[in-house]
């Protein structure tokens, strides 16, 4: 093998060892990074109307806040962090080169939420900024997919390295959910799920500047004052007023015009619906109460406990299929050089058959599985309760009395069951089934002989 392919390969190695990463990729304004900001628990990534991330930034975790701009030739430049903590705006310039000789930003903090684990926010899809090529986040373990009430299959063919790949490894939510429908997002994120589940799986409704102003310390004692001053305004008015924020900046209301946008900038007119429903059947809530709230109504918690099930229990899993990709991708490149060379196949045709001797292990038929779970959980397959709850017990990693659902049972028990359930999903999957059904039946046969092999050893 030749020393730039071995260091390929190493690169590829050292990648699935490193810290789990996790892109956030979507269309431009579809709130990425108000989401990334409440998933690391600080007002760091720029956010606003219009599009915002220029650059791809990786956030780690750190002993001390700090922004590093790493050039195309690999060379890191410290930059300050601007007023509050923010990444700052033109970071070319700031550093005197062209923004075409950034590559990436690190942005290191001292934030607990970052424990093992790196968080990638790229320029949304449709960017007039994002360059002709790849951007951040094609060699990322997992993907957090934000998507628009819009979003059609053709919208993730541009998504980067995971999302490509789904459902695997892939959380997808409903960007600014509480736009969407008077029941904040929900009937839409399953109508979603069911239209996009073979690619993204299930879709979580999420309001990220609740959950960003929730987590991230952004509410200010001054705040509550001021929605205190509205709660006490004449209801007529401020109902009407919060119909639309044009309404609320302009209309005759106890409360100057520059708190009012600070207040939307905070809470949009959702938020300060719920601020001012507590406030009114508890004048005393504070900070902290009002806090909750808004983190109860964003739909964080639910996302949290899905990235934590779905990728951060799975990390292994994730890595190894990310490696899978890099060198298959590897492989193949290798092949196209050496036929528009001229030469025979080499290289190209080693890399392959590594690559193919690594898809047949076990660990590539348990994402084959988290995969057909996800589609299930979805609405994807239509598949009957009793079943999906069999797929749902079989995909969470446990021993094998918990994943066959018999908790105590003995091994013998274990592997007789395992062994008819196989038998079972595999003539299920052989009566004129639809191909999707029998692809799910193949895997879940595969999965209990796996688990009756591994019983009668």
């Amino acid at each position: 093998m030749s020393l730039p392919t071995a260091d390929e390969v190493e690169a590829i190695a050292a990648r699935m060892l490193a810290t789990p990463s996790l892109v956030v990729a979507g269309p431009v304004s579809s709130g990425k990074s108000t989401l990334v900001n409440a998933l690391v628990g600080r007002r760091v990534a720029p956010t606003g109307a219009g599009e915002c991330t220029g650059l791809t930034a990786h956030y780690v975790r750190g002993s001390t806040d700090r922004l590093d701009v790493v050039l195309v030739d690999g060379t890191h430049r410290p930059l300050p962090l601007a007023a509050g903590g923010r990444v700052p705006a033109a970071v070319g310039d700031r550093l005197g080169v062209r923004p075409e000789d950034v590559d990436h930003l690190v942005v290191t903090l001292t934030s607990a939420a970052l424990d093992g684990l790196t968080v990638i926010d790229t320029p949304g899809t449709g960017s007039a900024r994002r360059p002709a090529g790849p951007t951040g986040g094609a060699h990322a373990d997992a993907a957090l997919v934000v998507l628009p009430a819009t979003a059609h299959p053709g919208d993730l063919d541009v998504l980067p390295g995971p999302a490509t790949h789904g459902p695997a490894g892939v959380v997808a939510v409903l960007g600014r959910a509480d736009t969407v429908g008077p029941d904040d997002g929900r009937e839409l994120a399953v109508d979603l799920g069911r239209r996009l589940g073979d690619r993204v799986g299930p879709v979580t409704p999420v309001i990220g500047l609740l959950a960003e102003t929730a987590v991230t310390g952004a509410l200010r004692t001054e705040d509550v004052g001021a929605l205190r001053l509205l709660a006490g305004a004449d209801p007529a008015v401020l109902e009407v007023a919060l119909l639309d924020a044009e309404l609320f900046t302009s209309a005759e209301l106890p409360l100057p015009v520059d708190a009012r946008f600070r207040l939307l900038e905070l809470l949009d007119l959702r938020g300060l619906t719920l601020a001012l429903a507590l406030l009114r059947a508890d004048a005393a809530a504070g900070v902290g109460e009002l806090c909750d709230t808004l983190l109860a109504a964003s739909g964080l918690a639910t996302l949290v406990g899905r990235l934590h099930d779905e990728v951060r229990a799975r990390t292994d899993l994730h890595a190894a299929s990310a490696g899978l990709r890099d060198l298959e991708a590897l492989g193949d490149g290798r092949a196209r050089a050496e036929a528009a060379e001229g030469a025979p196949p080499a290289e190209g045709t080693r890399i392959a058959d590594a690559a193919g001797s690594l898809a047949r292990r076990e660990a590539f038929a348990d994402r084959a599985l988290v995969a057909a779970r996800a589609r299930l959980r979805a609405g994807a397959l239509g598949l009957p309760a009793e079943l999906q709850d069999e797929v749902d017990r079989l995909a969470v990693p446990g021993p094998p009395d918990a994943r066959l659902g018999r908790p105590g049972a003995h091994a013998v028990e274990l592997a007789g069951h395992a062994s008819r359930r196989a038998a079972w999903w595999q003539a299920y999957g052989s009566w004129g089934s639809p191909r999707r059904i029998a692809d799910l039946a193949h895997v879940v046969h595969r999965t209990y002989v796996r688990l009756w092999r591994e019983l009668t050893a």
